[in-house]
């Protein structure tokens, strides 16, 4: 194990290919704390940072194992990105989750006292209050009368 520990994460990354699983333990000790804080500060949610971290981990291993790898940048950044899509494709999930449909609900235009015109009964009840409160205004002293 000291042997990996000297070595690059390309060159681990190429061991770990062709089978060396040791290899792969070595890249996972390196980057998992730094890895876990990331997503961890991005998501607040222990268990959700723990899921999010495993399948971050599982697309780097079926990626290698798949051959699909390419050295094209460092294997942390590789990581970081991975494990930024995840949280991205969860954060627009969650969202579309939360999003409620209003296709179900038909107004009732008809019958929505609001867009009608008022009945007499309402008029009558409403000329009957404005009477009572102008009666009741009377009875204040002159210095309270005025609002």
């Amino acid at each position: 194990m000291d042997t990996f520990s000297a070595m690059t994460d390309e060159e681990l990354v190429m061991l770990y290919a062709y089978g060396n699983n040791n290899a792969f333990n070595v890249l996972l000790d390196r980057h998992k704390q730094p890895l876990y804080t990331y997503i961890f500060y991005t998501v607040r949610h222990n268990g959700l940072a723990e899921d999010i971290f495993q399948d971050t981990f599982i697309k780097a291993i079926t990626t290698i194992k798949q051959g699909r790898y390419t050295e094209t940048g460092k294997f942390k950044a590789w990581l970081m990105r991975i494990a930024h899509n995840l949280m991205i494709d969860y954060f627009r999930q969650k969202k579309n989750e939360n999003t409620v449909s209003n296709d179900d609900y038909e107004p009732d235009l008809w019958n929505n006292s609001s867009l009608c015109e008022d009945t007499i009964e309402v008029e009558m009840v409403r000329s009957q209050v404005l009477s009572d409160v102008k009666k009741l205004v009377g009875f204040l002293p002159d210095t309270q009368r005025e609002v």
